[in-house]
């Protein structure tokens, strides 16, 4: 009973460090909202992130962590930050269904202190693990 008890929980937690706990896919409709106003600190911008599900079946989203949702700021070819590597999250196994016309919505996780210069930047808001499916994009400016 040990030995099948220690088995299983060697292989959840091999599947949860190959991040291959993944449920559905990207067929989510998505949005990203960034709030107009004057940018000058990765702390000052808001963004609302949304996905909606216009499939006609239920759709499952399985996370390694408690962290479902990241963003990527870049200046051209420059990566200036991406959240989930300076996150603090739960070590649990999470998820989320959407059903037909459902959606769901995230707060971008901004409080990260980086100064932005002057530039056009680009913010790409995704499903952790799912960042070639399930992301939206937008630019700003920094004046």
């Amino acid at each position: 009973m040990k030995a099948t008890a220690t088995y299983i929980f060697c292989f959840s937690m091999l599947l949860t460090s190959c991040n291959a706990i993944n449920f559905g896919s990207g067929d989510l409709e998505t949005n990203l909202n960034l709030e107009e106003k004057k940018i000058t600190n990765v702390q000052e911008i808001e963004a609302i992130f949304t996905v909606r599900n216009n499939t006609s079946e239920t759709k499952e989203y399985g996370f390694s962590s408690g962290c479902q949702v990241s963003f990527l700021i870049t200046k051209g070819d420059t990566k200036i930050i991406r959240s989930e590597e300076n996150l603090f999250c739960t070590m649990a196994l999470t998820s989320f269904k959407l059903e037909k016309d459902e959606s769901k919505t995230f707060e971008l996780p901004t409080y990260f202190d980086i100064d932005l210069k002057s530039g056009t930047y680009s913010i790409k808001a995704y499903l952790i693990g799912y960042e070639d499916e399930v992301y939206a994009t937008k630019s700003f400016s920094v004046n």
